[in-house]
Protein backbone atom coordinates (compact mmCIF):
# COMPACT_ATOMS: atom_id res chain seq x y z
CA UNK A 1 0.00 0.00 0.00
CA UNK A 2 2.03 3.27 -1.09
CA UNK A 3 1.61 7.38 -1.99
CA UNK A 4 3.87 9.37 -2.89
CA UNK A 5 5.63 9.92 0.42
CA UNK A 6 4.53 6.69 2.62
CA UNK A 7 4.37 3.06 2.35
CA UNK A 8 2.00 0.49 4.83
CA UNK A 9 3.78 -2.93 4.82
CA UNK A 10 1.25 -6.02 6.05
CA UNK A 11 3.39 -8.62 6.91
CA UNK A 12 0.55 -11.17 8.38
CA UNK A 13 -2.29 -10.20 6.17
CA UNK A 14 -6.21 -10.55 7.81
CA UNK A 15 -9.09 -11.00 5.62
CA UNK A 16 -11.86 -9.68 7.67
CA UNK A 17 -9.93 -8.46 10.62
CA UNK A 18 -11.14 -7.13 13.85
CA UNK A 19 -8.65 -4.30 13.67
CA UNK A 20 -6.69 -2.94 11.71
CA UNK A 21 -3.44 -1.60 14.29
CA UNK A 22 -0.88 0.62 11.88
CA UNK A 23 2.75 0.76 13.70
CA UNK A 24 4.99 3.97 13.18
CA UNK A 25 8.68 4.35 14.54
CA UNK A 26 11.25 6.22 15.99
CA UNK A 27 13.57 8.76 14.17
CA UNK A 28 16.10 7.47 11.89
CA UNK A 29 14.67 3.79 12.09
CA UNK A 30 12.33 1.87 10.80
CA UNK A 31 9.33 -0.54 10.49
CA UNK A 32 11.77 -3.34 11.51
CA UNK A 33 11.93 -2.30 15.40
CA UNK A 34 7.73 -3.92 15.39
CA UNK A 35 8.45 -7.14 13.43
CA UNK A 36 8.81 -9.56 17.21
CA UNK A 37 5.04 -7.77 18.29
CA UNK A 38 3.70 -9.94 15.17
CA UNK A 39 3.18 -13.33 17.35
CA UNK A 40 2.18 -11.20 20.48
CA UNK A 41 -0.56 -9.41 18.52
CA UNK A 42 -4.41 -10.74 18.05
CA UNK A 43 -4.44 -13.51 15.29
CA UNK A 44 -7.34 -11.22 13.71
CA UNK A 45 -5.81 -7.88 14.11
CA UNK A 46 -4.29 -6.71 10.66
CA UNK A 47 -0.66 -5.36 11.54
CA UNK A 48 0.52 -2.76 9.20
CA UNK A 49 3.97 -1.21 9.37
CA UNK A 50 4.31 2.13 8.15
CA UNK A 51 7.64 3.32 6.62
CA UNK A 52 8.70 6.68 6.66
CA UNK A 53 10.39 7.75 3.60
CA UNK A 54 14.01 7.59 2.62
CA UNK A 55 14.23 3.91 3.71
CA UNK A 56 15.18 1.00 1.74
CA UNK A 57 11.89 -0.06 1.74
CA UNK A 58 10.07 2.55 1.85
CA UNK A 59 8.94 5.21 -0.71
CA UNK A 60 11.64 6.16 -3.32
CA UNK A 61 10.11 10.19 -1.80
CA UNK A 62 13.41 11.54 -0.29
CA UNK A 63 13.54 11.93 3.47
CA UNK A 64 11.22 14.57 4.39
CA UNK A 65 11.76 17.57 7.41
CA UNK A 66 8.18 18.41 8.78
CA UNK A 67 5.87 16.40 10.45
CA UNK A 68 2.49 17.72 8.15
CA UNK A 69 4.19 16.16 5.09
CA UNK A 70 4.07 13.15 6.64
CA UNK A 71 0.97 13.29 8.15
CA UNK A 72 -1.17 14.86 5.45
CA UNK A 73 -0.33 11.64 3.48
CA UNK A 74 -0.99 9.49 5.76
CA UNK A 75 -4.20 11.58 6.27
CA UNK A 76 -5.01 10.92 2.62
CA UNK A 77 -3.90 6.92 2.59
CA UNK A 78 -6.20 6.09 5.60
CA UNK A 79 -9.56 8.15 4.00
CA UNK A 80 -9.21 6.07 0.74
CA UNK A 81 -9.52 3.36 3.37
CA UNK A 82 -13.00 1.78 3.66
CA UNK A 83 -14.02 -0.69 6.41
CA UNK A 84 -12.70 -2.22 9.45
CA UNK A 85 -11.85 -0.08 12.99
CA UNK A 86 -8.05 0.82 12.95
CA UNK A 87 -5.66 2.26 15.28
CA UNK A 88 -2.63 3.84 15.41
CA UNK A 89 0.41 3.67 17.75
CA UNK A 90 3.87 5.50 17.44
CA UNK A 91 6.92 5.54 19.17
CA UNK A 92 8.68 9.04 19.31
CA UNK A 93 8.88 10.52 15.90
CA UNK A 94 6.18 8.16 15.06
CA UNK A 95 4.09 9.09 17.86
CA UNK A 96 3.72 12.54 16.70
CA UNK A 97 2.61 11.56 13.11
CA UNK A 98 -0.06 9.48 14.40
CA UNK A 99 -1.05 12.09 16.80
CA UNK A 100 -0.96 14.84 13.97
CA UNK A 101 -2.57 12.34 11.48
CA UNK A 102 -5.43 12.03 13.82
CA UNK A 103 -5.75 15.42 14.07
CA UNK A 104 -5.93 16.16 10.27
CA UNK A 105 -8.52 13.44 9.94
CA UNK A 106 -10.28 15.16 12.99
CA UNK A 107 -10.55 18.18 11.19
CA UNK A 108 -11.35 16.82 7.71
CA UNK A 109 -14.30 14.94 9.67
CA UNK A 110 -13.36 11.99 7.85
CA UNK A 111 -12.93 8.43 9.55
CA UNK A 112 -10.90 8.99 12.79
CA UNK A 113 -9.01 6.02 14.41
CA UNK A 114 -10.17 4.47 17.71
CA UNK A 115 -7.86 4.70 19.33
CA UNK A 116 -4.13 6.60 19.45
CA UNK A 117 -0.85 5.34 21.27
CA UNK A 118 2.23 8.14 22.10
CA UNK A 119 5.40 6.36 23.20
CA UNK A 120 8.76 7.93 24.14
CA UNK A 121 7.41 11.61 24.09
CA UNK A 122 7.25 14.50 26.27
CA UNK A 123 4.21 15.80 24.50
CA UNK A 124 2.97 18.22 22.27
CA UNK A 125 5.08 21.83 22.76
CA UNK A 126 7.69 19.60 25.30
CA UNK A 127 11.15 19.72 23.63
CA UNK A 128 13.05 16.13 23.54
CA UNK A 129 16.14 17.82 24.53
CA UNK A 130 14.73 20.16 26.83
CA UNK A 131 16.88 23.63 27.30
CA UNK A 132 19.58 21.96 24.95
CA UNK A 133 19.86 22.90 20.97
CA UNK A 134 18.57 21.14 18.61
CA UNK A 135 19.51 17.82 17.77
CA UNK A 136 19.19 18.37 14.19
CA UNK A 137 21.65 21.61 14.36
CA UNK A 138 24.31 19.59 16.34
CA UNK A 139 27.81 18.45 14.21
CA UNK A 140 28.64 14.95 13.22
CA UNK A 141 30.26 14.13 16.72
CA UNK A 142 28.36 16.02 19.30
CA UNK A 143 24.96 14.67 17.61
CA UNK A 144 26.20 10.81 17.90
CA UNK A 145 27.34 11.92 21.25
CA UNK A 146 24.04 13.59 22.43
CA UNK A 147 21.95 10.78 21.07
CA UNK A 148 24.13 7.94 22.83
CA UNK A 149 23.32 10.66 26.47
CA UNK A 150 19.96 10.09 25.63
CA UNK A 151 19.71 6.78 24.51
CA UNK A 152 18.53 7.77 20.87
CA UNK A 153 19.25 5.32 19.01
CA UNK A 154 20.56 1.64 19.53
CA UNK A 155 24.29 1.61 20.52
CA UNK A 156 25.05 -0.66 17.75
CA UNK A 157 24.22 2.06 15.18
CA UNK A 158 26.39 5.14 16.97
CA UNK A 159 29.42 2.81 17.60
CA UNK A 160 29.58 1.45 13.95
CA UNK A 161 30.88 4.18 11.65
CA UNK A 162 29.61 2.47 8.54
CA UNK A 163 26.05 2.32 10.20
CA UNK A 164 26.43 6.06 11.75
CA UNK A 165 27.62 7.47 8.50
CA UNK A 166 24.29 6.38 6.48
CA UNK A 167 22.16 6.09 9.27
CA UNK A 168 23.21 10.36 10.23
CA UNK A 169 21.78 11.95 6.98
CA UNK A 170 18.51 10.07 7.57
CA UNK A 171 18.64 10.94 11.27
CA UNK A 172 19.15 14.19 11.20
CA UNK A 173 15.81 15.33 8.83
CA UNK A 174 13.76 13.12 11.00
CA UNK A 175 15.17 15.00 13.79
CA UNK A 176 14.25 18.34 11.86
CA UNK A 177 10.78 17.15 11.24
CA UNK A 178 9.96 15.78 14.85
CA UNK A 179 11.70 19.14 16.96
CA UNK A 180 10.43 21.88 14.27
CA UNK A 181 6.81 20.23 14.89
CA UNK A 182 3.92 22.11 16.65
CA UNK A 183 0.16 20.80 16.93
CA UNK A 184 -1.73 24.10 16.01
CA UNK A 185 -2.75 23.95 12.47
CA UNK A 186 -5.61 22.03 13.37
CA UNK A 187 -6.52 22.29 16.67
CA UNK A 188 -4.17 20.52 20.06
CA UNK A 189 -7.26 18.35 21.20
CA UNK A 190 -8.33 14.96 19.94
CA UNK A 191 -11.41 13.71 20.43
CA UNK A 192 -10.78 9.83 20.50
CA UNK A 193 -8.94 7.85 23.46
CA UNK A 194 -5.52 8.47 23.67
CA UNK A 195 -2.54 6.29 25.82
CA UNK A 196 1.04 7.32 26.49
CA UNK A 197 3.58 4.95 26.99
CA UNK A 198 7.23 5.45 28.12
CA UNK A 199 10.40 3.84 29.99
CA UNK A 200 11.18 4.29 33.68
CA UNK A 201 14.31 5.84 32.97
CA UNK A 202 13.69 7.57 29.77
CA UNK A 203 15.52 10.78 29.27
CA UNK A 204 13.40 12.14 26.63
CA UNK A 205 10.81 11.36 28.89
CA UNK A 206 9.61 9.52 31.86
CA UNK A 207 6.26 9.04 33.56
CA UNK A 208 6.26 12.92 34.63
CA UNK A 209 6.38 14.02 30.86
CA UNK A 210 4.23 11.63 29.19
CA UNK A 211 1.72 12.64 31.13
CA UNK A 212 1.98 16.15 29.27
CA UNK A 213 -0.25 14.32 26.94
CA UNK A 214 -2.97 14.05 29.35
CA UNK A 215 -4.48 17.60 27.79
CA UNK A 216 -4.51 16.51 24.35
CA UNK A 217 -7.64 14.18 24.57
CA UNK A 218 -10.93 14.33 25.50
CA UNK A 219 -10.45 10.53 26.34
CA UNK A 220 -7.07 10.18 28.12
CA UNK A 221 -6.79 6.68 29.32
CA UNK A 222 -3.42 7.05 31.57
CA UNK A 223 0.52 6.71 31.08
CA UNK A 224 2.05 3.47 31.04
CA UNK A 225 5.18 3.07 32.51
CA UNK A 226 7.91 0.38 31.98
CA UNK A 227 11.47 -0.91 33.22
CA UNK A 228 13.51 0.76 30.89
CA UNK A 229 15.16 3.33 28.61
CA UNK A 230 14.00 5.20 25.31
CA UNK A 231 13.61 1.73 23.40
CA UNK A 232 12.11 0.16 26.81
CA UNK A 233 10.37 -2.40 24.85
CA UNK A 234 13.82 -3.64 22.24
CA UNK A 235 14.61 -6.52 24.78
CA UNK A 236 10.90 -7.87 25.96
CA UNK A 237 7.92 -6.51 23.55
CA UNK A 238 5.48 -7.76 25.68
CA UNK A 239 4.40 -5.83 28.24
CA UNK A 240 3.62 -2.78 25.95
CA UNK A 241 1.86 -5.02 23.50
CA UNK A 242 -0.20 -6.51 26.51
CA UNK A 243 -0.93 -2.75 27.54
CA UNK A 244 -1.66 -1.73 23.84
CA UNK A 245 -4.79 -4.53 23.30
CA UNK A 246 -5.93 -3.56 26.30
CA UNK A 247 -6.21 0.31 26.07
CA UNK A 248 -7.27 -0.52 22.25
CA UNK A 249 -10.30 -2.98 24.22
CA UNK A 250 -10.99 -0.07 26.65
CA UNK A 251 -11.28 2.52 23.67
CA UNK A 252 -14.22 0.62 22.69
CA UNK A 253 -16.53 1.73 25.25
CA UNK A 254 -14.88 5.51 24.81
CA UNK A 255 -16.26 5.62 20.88
CA UNK A 256 -19.09 3.30 20.97
CA UNK A 257 -17.56 0.75 18.52
CA UNK A 258 -17.61 -3.10 18.89
CA UNK A 259 -14.24 -3.61 18.06
CA UNK A 260 -15.25 -7.46 19.42
CA UNK A 261 -17.77 -9.72 19.77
Amino acid sequence: MKNEVLSVLRPRPVSHPKLSLYLLHHAGGSHTVFKPWLSLLPGDWDVRFVVAPGRSKGTAHPVVRDISVLSDAFADLLGREQGEPYALFGHSMGGLVAFDTALVLQAQRDRPPEWVGVSGHPGPFHSITRCRPPLHTLSPDDLRTELAALDGLPPRVLQDPWLWDRVEPLVRADLEAAETWSPTRHGTVLERPLSAFCGERDPVAVREDAANWSGHSTSFLGVRSFPGGHFYFQDNPAPLVHSIVADVRTARYHVGASLFP
